[in-house]
């Protein structure tokens, strides 16, 4: 008998469709990274502000972060809406290979 779960694949993907959907919402709104990112390159910009100058993080670091941010908000330190759009930034810097 079924148990009526979502296996941990499903959840991931469910994840990565809604992190799309708002980085998708917030280009049509004109703000966002990856807006800011594609009119960098576009432009003929090296890079951003924002964006860090040194070495990508590793994925066991990323893992590391996400980690502590699921620490902080077990704790209530950090409420779902900014535990949500952190997450997903983490999530959106993991490389597969």
């Amino acid at each position: 008998m079924a148990t009526g779960r979502s296996s941990f694949a499903k959840r991931q993907r469910d994840m990565h469709k809604k992190a799309r959907a708002e980085a998708k919402r917030q280009k049509r709104l004109g703000r966002g990274d990856l807006y800011e990112l594609e009119h960098a390159h576009r432009n003929g910009d090296q890079e951003l502000e924002d964006e860090p100058a040194g070495p990508k993080p590793s994925n066991e670091e990323i893992m590391a972060q996400v980690e502590e941010l699921h620490r902080q908000y077990k704790g209530d330190e950090i409420d779902l809406e900014e535990f949500d759009e952190r997450r997903a930034t983490l999530m959106a810097q993991i490389s597969v290979d």
